[in-house]
């Protein structure tokens, strides 16, 4: 045998191991949890999450085909599986995505309607999702429906051998240093997909502060006097306004609170717009639910008191209202984001959009108080009960109005909305 023919076979055997290498890494150390095959005591649970929500998710949930849902953003996915548990219930699947648009909504919905006969689904639609410029329309649930349903495109990935990488430093610190020097050429990528063509952005789209939120300018020496803004003007509410007195409450809140009222807010409200096409989608999730008899329940996660009154402060108030009945005509509406003892109370939030894990238990509770009928069920939800409870029974009504065909009653810090 000749040097010339070894050297070509040892070359072709190393790049055959080269190219194999991200392949056998993905299937032993398996980050999304596809095989299941080796169990190297890695923390997926926290860390391939939230690599990548709904591709942890599309390859978990066939394994449990759970008949009620919850979808939603990183607020619907604090309302966890467990607490579910904790109350008698093991078919409750939370498929909430951190950051999740109603385009990702929609398209698991779909996803769902081909996967498993359901029985509940539980959508969490705050109003700022409604709007298609709303994290840049970012979709990521087809890329995790085509890599989770073929493995060789999930084995080859380098995204999921990145994702691997990562859980094994975090369990084996050590490994940092090398992975430093580690420079493999990706066998293929995964990026989260916009729904929409860029080059279809109109100019004020282009100019929406929220594709620039991190960037940063240098400050005039000289600072003009600001502007005076010039808001939408509102509508009359009508006998509704006694149900949204004006917000009055001022206090110093804590920098990561102020920060998100006053910088997160105007990017919310500037320019928002109501999407016709995202209502188009809602109405479709809400007309399939009536068709296959499957119960749909709409929550609006709460906000501090202070970024509700960002709504108000870009004329929006009416339309916050005008949201609650369109949406209740879809389906029953479970609302705790209005001023209130609960959205008053900074215990309640981790920040000003995110509710802590004692308020989530208690939101678990209240919604299953709505839709379930087991005695000692709804005996262990009413444990948790304090200054956060939905009109689920009459006696829990403190007050209540009825208008154009929408009804609305109020229990502590909760209110529900419904059609009549």
């Amino acid at each position: 045998m000749s040097l010339k023919f070894k050297r070509y076979t040892a070359a072709i055997v190393a790049t055959a191991v080269f190219a194999l290498s991200p392949i056998i890494f993905n299937i032993v150390v398996d980050a999304f949890n596809h095989n299941r095959l080796v169990d190297l005591e890695l923390d997926k649970q926290e860390i391939s999450v939230k690599a990548h929500y709904p591709l942890y998710k599309m390859i978990e949930y066939p394994r449990i085909k759970a008949p009620v849902v919850v979808l939603g953003d990183s607020r619907a996915r604090a309302l966890q599986d467990k607490y579910w548990q904790e109350l008698g219930r093991d078919d409750v699947y939370n498929f909430a995505y951190g950051g999740a648009t109603v385009f990702e909504i929609y398209d698991t919905f779909k996803y769902l309607t081909k996967t498993v006969e359901l029985d509940t689904l539980i959508v969490s639609l705050p109003m700022r999702s409604m709007d298609t410029r709303f994290k840049g329309a970012m979709n990521r649930v087809p890329e995790a429906i085509r890599i989770a349903n073929n493995p060789f495109s999930y084995y080859s990935n380098w995204f999921v051998a990145k994702t691997g990488w990562t859980l094994l430093e975090a369990r084996y610190p050590a490994l940092e240093t090398a992975a430093n020097s580690l420079s493999l050429n990706p066998v293929s990528t995964a990026k989260a997909a916009a729904s929409l063509d860029a080059a279809a952005l109109s100019l004020d789209e282009l100019l929406d502060p929220k594709l620039c939120e991190d960037c940063s300018f240098p400050k005039a020496k000289n600072t003009a006097p600001k502007p005076l803004m010039v808001f939408r003007s509102e509508a009359s509410l009508g006998s509704w306004a006694d149900y949204w007195p004006e917000i009055t409450l001022k206090r110093d809140l804590p920098k990561l609170f102020a920060k998100q009222v006053g910088t997160n807010g105007a990017a919310d409200w500037r320019v928002f717009k109501q999407s016709d096409l995202l209502w188009e989608m809602t109405e479709e999730i809400a007309a399939w639910c009536k068709e296959n008899d499957v119960r749909l329940l709409f929550i609006i996660p709460p906000t501090v008191t202070e970024m509700q009154r960002r709504i108000n402060d870009f004329g929006l108030k009416t339309e916050n209202h005008k949201f609650r009945e369109r949406l209740s005509a879809l389906a029953p509406v479970v609302d705790f984001d209005f001023d209130g003892p609960f959205t008053q109370d900074l215990e309640n939030f981790t920040d000003a959009y995110h509710f802590s894990s004692g308020p989530a238990r208690k939101i678990v509770g209240e919604l299953l108080m709505l839709f379930d009928d087991n005695p000692e069920r709804l005996a262990r939800a009413r444990k948790r009960r304090d200054i956060l409870a939905c009109p689920a029974q009459p006696e829990d009504i403190t007050q209540a109005h009825s208008e154009d065909m929408v009804e609305m009653t109020e229990g502590t810090s909760c209110r529900v909305w419904r059609k009549l």
